[in-house]
């Protein structure tokens, strides 16, 4: 049995060498950096206190996968994609990943700077985005204060951008009219063009309530559809199915899978995207003039974890949640896709709307995503089986 599972492997690691495209390995046992094997008791003790969080959160189905190595070591499916038929999720179940978006979108932002078509101290007004109310095309906004969360200032020192972290997704959005007008494409297009297809993810996609952008894939929305899971929310101590049409630009609106996003890890890793110096402009915590380190650098949280960095983005929205961690220095990704919100609720600062008050009172963002990625659960235990 040894000689021909070694044999096996012989013949795999061969077919693998001669197909001349880069692709993430599934054949091989979990590992840490350094060949240490995870024995099997360790794994199924960080199994099993998934399975008690995703009961805990009330969250019907997770996907979920470690990648080390560039490949992707494990992956298993919780719960079900589709509660009322019973469909069980696996790598292959594709979710909205809402403000995962957000580090696909500083990437391509980032090949512009690059490329010399735009810089990300160009004032907002030079690609006619207009943040509304007070902020308006003010010119003492940049690109980067988009970016790094940090555009909107406060009362206490006159809204002046670059001092005060203020997280917002719909402004970082807003960075799409950059891109388009530095690239000439649209950010789908350029999505495809320099990550999607280079990379063989194949389904992740557009959001398919963007018809335009879906288009793009030349998918049929219907056949595409069957691979989603379907989203739920937990309300009056019962999983309901909801119904969102769901935006997309680089700040939320990709759909994709665990499978695929293992390639993205991958080849982040593999430096395919951006020069050195780029990514760790992007992956270094923004310093606001008053000499004062934000959790953020560019379209990436950005933590100490024991002495090791710590790059991370959640993605929230109603009906799907994604978390999604790299520990650089350990080699080692953890991806986590849900189709509930409550994946990521502990990162929001949730109020509930006020009966008879109106929906007024409901703002997930009111005050500030949390800091920390130990507010998550299931981010605490990644960090304790596999990165102490």
């Amino acid at each position: 049995m040894y000689i021909l599972r070694y044999t096996i492997a012989l013949w795999t690691l061969f077919l693998f060498s001669c197909s001349g495209s880069r692709s993430v390995s599934e054949s091989r046992p979990v590992k840490r950096t350094g060949s240490t094997l995870w024995d099997a008791r360790q794994l199924a003790s960080f199994e099993k206190r998934l399975e008690q969080l995703r009961k805990q959160y009330h969250i019907p189905g997770i996907s979920a996968g470690i990648v080390n190595e560039k490949q992707l070591v494990w992956k298993k499916g919780f719960g079900y994609a589709d509660v009322e038929h019973r469909i069980r999720p696996d790598e292959y179940t594709v979710y909205q990943i809402a403000s995962v978006t957000k580090t696909f979108g500083a990437i391509l932002l980032m090949q512009q700077a690059e490329a010399g078509t735009l810089s990300l101290d160009d004032p907002i007004s030079k690609y006619g985005i207009n943040l509304g109310a007070r902020w308006g095309s003010d010119p003492r906004i940049k690109l980067k204060h988009l970016m790094t969360h940090t555009a909107m200032g406060n009362t206490f020192n006159g809204f002046k951008p670059g001092y005060v972290f203020r997280y917002n997704g719909s402004w970082y959005g807003q960075l799409g009219k950059a891109i388009e007008k530095a690239s000439g494409q649209s950010f789908g297009a350029l999505l495809r063009e320099k990550i999607t297809i280079p990379l063989h993810m194949k389904n992740t996609v557009p959001s398919t309530d963007d018809s335009i952008a879906f288009a793009l894939t030349g998918y049929d929305k219907a056949v595409f559809l069957k691979r989603v899971a379907r989203p739920y929310d937990w309300k009056h101590r019962k999983l309901h199915p909801v119904t969102f049409r769901y935006g997309f630009n680089p700040g939320a609106g990709i759909m994709s899978n665990v499978a695929d996003l293992a390639f993205y890890s991958v080849a982040i890793d593999e430096q395919r995207f951006l020069s050195d110096s780029s990514w760790q402009r992007m992956t270094t915590p923004y310093t606001t003039p008053k000499g004062k380190t934000i959790q953020y650098g560019l379209g990436w949280f950005v933590k100490k974890y024991r002495g090791m960095k710590v790059l991370w983005h959640t993605g929230w929205w109603f009906g799907y949640s994604a978390l999604f961690v790299k520990i650089p220095e350990k080699d080692l990704t953890f991806i986590l896709l849900a189709n509930s919100q409550d994946l990521s609720r502990p990162f929001y600062h949730i109020v509930r709307p006020i009966p008879g008050l109106g929906l007024g009172f409901f703002n997930p963002f009111r005050r500030n995503l949390n800091k920390t990625l130990k507010a998550s659960k299931f981010a605490v235990a990644f960090l304790d089986h596999f990165a102490d």
